[in-house]
């Protein structure tokens, strides 16, 4: 069976990609197929639309640009090839005429939209890692362009922030995550591993706070008569920033709002199941997709 894909969604046209190999457009209103196009090996990322291209990235490192039109092949590009990586998967990031994509390896690679010539490349892995899980270097967040930069963060715990046009690191601070960072004004907030949302300056990685999300959520579980019981820390999703709000989901199935300035939480609301994905906002509302396929919408 396949797992992961996703979609996009430009100028009426709906796109797929699929761990089941293949690429697929359809019309938005009618839900009529466009057209379908197999690959060689499964997409677990969501595809990103940009002018007459749409771009994924498959499981074995390589980027792959469609035309949106009939969709053929225009280009690709290989990255370090890295079996070892994280259950969740990121999507290329464009700005203008650059792409910027991640892969498993840990790689942050900038692209020419129009042919696929690189023009940059950027590793984030620390030098001295702890354990078996911090030697896996995955991006499994979406890189960020916001104002000249791109924001990125590894699961192997590496957040950088880097020049779009020569990829030069501005600063870094060893931070740990799978979630995609938030740029807000003069402010970039992320969410690590372990749970601790982190506010730091855009400019110069100057960390103003950081706030343990999983303050009184942390539960023992399992084992016989008492013994051998593992620890259990929820998973979180996001941040999305809406109506003056940090909201964040976790696996045990809360959506979570928190003061953009304090860290403070301010509400909470039970999904019913666990959600994986960062909540979405539009026209007065967020959308949640929890792990048991159910969708949520809350005012």
């Amino acid at each position: 069976g396949g797992f992961g894909g996703g979609l996009a969604v430009s100028d009426g046209k709906v796109f797929v990609s699929s761990g089941y190999r293949v690429m697929t457009a359809f019309e938005a209103n009618t839900g009529a197929e466009l057209w379908r196009t197999p690959v060689d090996l499964p997409i677990h990322g969501a595809p990103t639309v940009s002018g007459q291209r749409v771009y994924v990235v498959d499981v074995d490192n390589q980027l792959m640009a469609f035309n949106v039109a009939n969709g053929q092949q225009d280009w690709s590009y290989r990255g370090i090839t890295e079996p070892a990586r994280i259950m969740r998967a990121s999507s290329p990031a464009v700005s203008g005429g650059t792409v910027v994509a991640p892969f498993s390896s840990g790689q942050i690679v900038a692209l020419q939209a129009s042919n696929g010539q690189p023009v940059w490349e950027q590793v984030l892995s620390r030098t001295s890692r702890t354990s078996a899980l911090s030697e896996l270097r995955d991006i499994a967040g979406r890189p960020v362009v916001s104002r000249g930069q791109v924001y990125a963060v590894s699961q192997s715990g590496v957040l950088q922030s880097m020049d779009l046009r020569s990829g030069q690191p501005k600063w870094s601070l060893p931070v740990a995550g799978v979630n995609q960072p938030l740029p807000v004004g003069d402010v970039l907030y992320v969410v690590s591993k372990s749970g601790e949302l982190t506010v730091v300056n855009r400019e110069t990685g100057q960390v103003y706070w950081t706030r343990d999300l999983n303050e009184g959520r942390v539960r023992k579980e399992g084992g016989f008569l008492g013994f051998g019981k593992r620890t259990v820390r929820p998973v979180w999703s996001g941040p999305i920033l809406a109506s003056n709000r940090l909201v964040l989901v976790n696996s045990d199935g809360e959506a979570v709002a928190f003061d953009p300035k304090t860290g403070a939480q301010t509400a909470s609301l039970k999904l019913g199941s666990a959600a994986y994905i960062a909540p979405a906002a539009y026209n007065g509302a967020l959308y949640v997709l929890t792990d048991k396929g159910q969708l949520v919408s809350i005012r």
